[in-house]
């Protein structure tokens, strides 16, 4: 019965050094933005793409149609949507990177744990 919990404990030591490998390896810009399109919140982040995707979409249309506009009062407005349009892209590129800055937060909080969890199984043994 020895025999067969030492094999367990070695197969999942393996286990959790492959683990920790992965998470040790740093994650890069790419990678952690699939990261917020993973798990019980992804759908902020589809939310904010899909949003930044049409207000980009009005800014464009907003900018064609102030560049056709010949008298100063209607300029002036369609000045003002896409100033309006900028700052809600950058509003949404704000919360973008803070869910890019939480996964990443995620990620270390995850690899300290495995840490603490093999130092102590260590210790055990």
């Amino acid at each position: 019965m020895n025999d067969i919990d030492e094999k367990i404990r070695q197969a999942l030591a393996a286990e959790d050094q492959k683990a920790i490998d992965e998470i040790d390896d740093g994650a890069g810009l790419f990678e952690l933005i699939g990261l917020t399109f993973k798990g019980k919140q992804a759908w902020i982040s589809y939310y904010m793409y899909f949003m930044g995707i049409v207000v980009t979409g009005a800014g464009i249309y907003f900018l064609i149609q102030y560049l056709g506009t010949s008298d100063i009062k209607s300029s002036l407005n369609w000045a003002l949507l896409i100033i309006a349009c900028l700052f809600l892209i950058t509003l949404l590129k704000i919360v973008s990177w803070q869910q890019i800055q939480k996964m990443e937060l995620l990620r270390e909080i995850k690899r300290l744990e495995m840490r603490i969890m093999l130092a102590t199984d260590q210790k055990q043994q």
